[in-house]
Parts: C-alpha cells; sequence; structure tokens
C-alpha cells in the first residue's frame, strides 16, 4: 500500500554497487514523472506466529550532508537521531551537482511496525506536518549514510501476540523528491542468512584527529617570570588535523572551546611532540582551566591518546600519579603544600601537591554541557547544555567528578587522570561509543584552584579502531553513557518487542 505519493525505482542512481546484485532501489521521496514529488510510504501486511524475528535492510543516502561525512545517522527511536539538523546539503545523482541548502533530514526513512487493527496500516505524521504517512511503530529510523554508502540495519523482534502485522517503510524530512533509498528488505523468522554488513566508516588504524599544539606558534621570552610561557594562547585557532587530512574530509575545520574563558598556557620548554605544548593550570581568572572539542563518531571502538607532565616541580615526590580512577593514579595522597619549581621559568613558590591534576572526559553532547567553540581570545565562555539551553553556568559540567569519591556511572566519565609526573607520560585509553552522535572529548584541571603551576599536555590524538563486531576488540575500555534508550535495552509495543540498536546483532532468544 502506497501513501504520498509514488513508489519511485532507480536504476543506477546511485554510485556505490546496489546490495544483493540489483541495480535497482526504492526511493520514497519520489517524483512521480507528472509534477508530483515528496515524501511517501509503503506498507505490507504479513502473518506472524509468534516467536522470534530479523528484520534487515539496507539504506543509502542520495542528498550529500558534506559536514556528516563519513559517517552513518541512523537508531531505533527519533530521539536517537533528534540532534542530526544539519542543512548544509548537496544533491548528487548520474554525476550532477546542484547546491542545496536549509534542507533538514532530506535523507531520512522511518521503519515502522504496527498490528493491523482496521485493514490499512496506522497512520502518523511527517516532520514538517503536511502529511500522513503509514506507520505507527518507529522501530528503526536512518537520517544519513556517508560518501554513498551503504549501510545494512538489522531490528531483532519478538512476536508475543500472533496475528496480521503491518511493516511500512516511509521517507520524512525534506519532502522534495531526493532522499533516502532502501534495497533487499528481509524479514525472516528466526535470523536471517549471513552475517550483518560492518557499518564502520573507517579502517583500522585511521587517525581520526591529532593536535600537537604548534599551530599557530607564539612568541616567548627566554629569561625572566614568564620565560618560555606565552599566557595568551587562543584555543580558536588550535585546529590541529580537524580539515582535510583527518577522518572527516570534508568537515572545516575547527578549534577548540576553552573555559572558563577563551585563554591558555602555551610552554614552548621541552615540549615532547614538536615545539609547544599548553598548560591547564594558572592563576587569576584563568584558574583550572579546561578545553573540549566534539567529534562525530559511530558505534565502535576508538583510542584517545596524549602526553602528560607536571609543570610544577616537586622535589618531594619521584612517584607517577597517573591511571583510569582517582584512587588507580593515588591522586588522594596528594596532599598538604611543598615548594614546586616551575620547569619552564624555574621560579619558586608553596604550592598545593594538587595544582598539577588533569582529567580527561568523553561525553555525548545530550548527556553534558559543552563549551561553545569560536569565542575571541580572553571571552567569558558559553555552554550549552544537554536540554538546549545556553548560559555560562553549565547545568552538567563536562568535568564534574570528586577526586576522593569517584562516581563511575556518571554522565560525563572519567577516561583517565594524571596528578603528577616528573617526566613526560605517555598516556592512551579505548572507549566504546554504541551510538551515532557527537562526543565532547575534555581535558580539565582539577587542582586547587588558586594555583600559578598546573599540569601540561601535548600531542593529543583520537585513532579509530574498529567497529563493534571487530576482531580482537580491547579487553579494557571505557563505555560512554548515551540518552535512553539504552542500546540492547528491550523496547514493548502492541503484541511485539524490540531489541532497541543493539551494539551487536543478539541470539535468536529475547
Amino acid at each position: 500500500m502506497i501513501l504520498g505519493y509514488c513508489l519511485e525505482v532507480d536504476s543506477k542512481v546511485y554510485s556505490n554497487a546496489v546490495p544483493a546484485g540489483s541495480y535497482n532501489t526504492a526511493e520514497l521521496d519520489c517524483d512521480n514523472g507528472s509534477g508530483g514529488a515528496g515524501n511517501s510510504s509503503i506498507s505490507t501486511m504479513q502473518y506472524l506466529t509468534g516467536g522470534n524475528y530479523e528484520l534487515r535492510y539496507f539504506y543509502n543516502s542520495r542528498v550529500k550532508y558534506p559536514d556528516y561525512d563519513p559517517t552513518y545517522v541512523c537508531g531505533s527511536t527519533a530521539s536517537d537521531v533528534s540532534w542530526a539538523t544539519n542543512t548544509n546539503s548537496t544533491y548528487i545523482s548520474n554525476s550532477s551537482t546542484t547546491t542545496s541548502s536549509n534542507k533538514s533530514r532530506s535523507n531520512q526513512i522511518n521503519v515502522y511496525l504496527d498490528s493491523n487493527t482496521g485493514g490499512t496500516p496506522p497512520l502518523h505524521q511527517t516532520l514538517d506536518g503536511t502529511q500522513n504517512l503509514g506507520g505507527s511503530n518507529l522501530i528503526d529510523v536512518c537520517v544519513y549514510s556517508g560518501n554513498f554508502e551503504w549501510v545494512e540495519r538489522s531490528v531483532r523482534i519478538y512476536v508475543n501476540t500472533p496475528g496480521n502485522y503491518w511493516l511500512s517503510f516511509a521517507a520524512d524530512g525534506a519532502s522534495d523528491s531526493y532522499g533516502g533509498a532502501i534495497a533487499y528488505v528481509r524479514l525472516c523468522t528466526g535470523t536471517c542468512s549471513g552475517s550483518v554488513q560492518d557499518n564502520y566508516p573507517w579502517t583500522a588504524s585511521t587517525v581520526l584527529f591529532e593536535d600537537k599544539f604548534d599551530s599557530p606558534s607564539y612568541s616567548y621570552s627566554t629569561s625572566g617570570s614568564s620565560a618560555y610561557i606565552n599566557a595568551s594562547g587562543n584555543m580558536t585557532s588550535s585546529t590541529g588535523t580537524s580539515g582535510a587530512s583527518s577522518g572527516w574530509p570534508n568537515l572545516a575545520a575547527s578549534g577548540w572551546g576553552a573555559a572558563p574563558v577563551n585563554q591558555l598556557d602555551y610552554v614552548m620548554k621541552s615540549a615532547i611532540v614538536g615545539t609547544q605544548a599548553i598548560e591547564l593550570g594558572g592563576s587569576g581568572a584563568t584558574t583550572r582551566r579546561l578545553i573540549s572539542r566534539g567529534f562525530l563518531l559511530d558505534p565502535g571502538y576508538y583510542k584517545v591518546g596524549y602526553y602528560y607532565i607536571s609543570d610544577g616541580q616537586f622535589p618531594s615526590l619521584s612517584s607517577v600519579y597517573c591511571g583510569a580512577t582517582p584512587s588507580a593514579a593515588n591522586v588522594t595522597a596528594l596532599s598538604g603544600s611543598a615548594t614546586a619549581t616551575s620547569r619552564a621559568t624555574g621560579a619558586t613558590a608553596s604550592v598545593s601537591l594538587t595544582s598539577n591534576v588533569i582529567g580527561v572526559f568523553m561525553s555525548h553532547s545530550l548527556k553534558a554541557s559543552a563549551p561553545i567553540v569560536g569565542g575571541a581570545l580572553s571571552s567569558t565562555t558559553s555552554y550549552t547544555n544537554p536540554d538546549g539551553t545556553t548560559t555560562t553556568a553549565p547545568t552538567v559540567a563536562p568535568d564534574g567528578i570528586s577526586l576522593t569519591d569517584y562516581d563511575s556511572a556518571q554522565a560525563n566519565p572519567l577516561l583517565d587522570i594524571c596528578g603528577y609526573a616528573a617526566a613526560w607520560q605517555t598516556r592512551t585509553v579505548n572507549v566504546l561509543v554504541t551510538k551515532p552522535g557527537f562526543y565532547w572529548l575534555t581535558f580539565s584541571a582539577l587542582g586547587t584552584p588558586t594555583e600559578k603551576f598546573g599540569g601540561a599536555i601535548d600531542d593529543v590524538k583520537l585513532t579509530a579502531l574498529g567497529g563493534p563486531s571487530m576482531s580482537g576488540a580491547p579487553s579494557s575500555y571505557v563505555r560512554l553513557p548515551t540518552p535512553s534508550v539504552a542500546p540492547g535495552s528491550i523496547s514493548t509495543f502492541s503484541g511485539f518487542e524490540i531489541v532497541s540498536d543493539p551494539i551487536t546483532v543478539p541470539t535468536a532468544t529475547l
């Protein structure tokens, strides 16, 4: 049953090979050739006995959103993709390119499963409020597939009430005849044959981002109280490899967000890589500073790497205080004050032993507040909060932990922490992402807030390791929390249940 305008069957429109050896695909934001064009739905009624089923289909984008490439954006619920509101779009088909602006979610396709109650599929309203199309119980949704790659989706279903069910696919977003496509749809008893395609958009060991903090370069004095330090570092200008040479080939280069103001100390002396490092401690208005930047990531494993050293050198300390948690790093042992010597300037002062503490965090953009990138040098930082508000006071601090009573279940988990090291330390940590989204990587000073010395970092790196089902997956990692519904959990509908966006394909028994 077709609602809306039409079902458009395309042949050889997509540059990448169509799955299952077919040239044909179904595009639901269709053009009927007679001036009727826009979002449509297709529905088929199937009798399902009780038990386990798997729905598989392939999805592709026809309208290109360069800022998302090469990632895909799919989920089990509308909230999983609610953040994907980019409008920088370009229509590409058969080598013809037309710039298209202000087109939101032009490729979106929703999937529904509903029990039959009236002989026709129940309806939903499109995002623009102009149409009622087939389907009511949303069980899957895709907004984008990067670089015109085909993404395979798997939805695991358990039917507890046998009967007739409507399976519906519906276009959504911009209704302009150019949208997402589907191919090779299968509804299987038990599980479908063959392994689900690995949709991870990068090859293993791809360095997605690196910042050595060597650009822009700053001028330094070689003598006096500020020797080898420049206190006017503009983090907006520290873009690293976020442009053409990174894992996001079309993403515009952008710098870090910094707080409480956009100003940081760059240190020239004894950088581990290149000629400069940055110091996150400080004094006055810029004490206990942090830097943060967002990355668009798909489900899979990633590695965060960086180098750490203490600017304030304590002769009374000889151990390295670094670890995955405050207790593992033994930072609670850093109590009291002692005389420290600045590694860069040689100046001495009596300061707290916690003055060099730096924590590393990573959080989903809808779980913790994120500093807004782009402020002028020395400007006060504003945050985007999980509820969408903007304020200079974060509602969920991106570095809000207690060094003495750490909560490992917090929304913005700690990845790593260093409290003191007299020599450069190589630090790495693995993370697992379970939902597509923007994730913010944050480095923050956590020591006593009135110190003049602090911890320094250099050569921050983010590396793609592999998809959720990769062979040789890391045995130790931090799983990043996501907004609900949690991946792998059971969502209940009238007559059936689904496994919501599982990180790996589950066994047949739900």
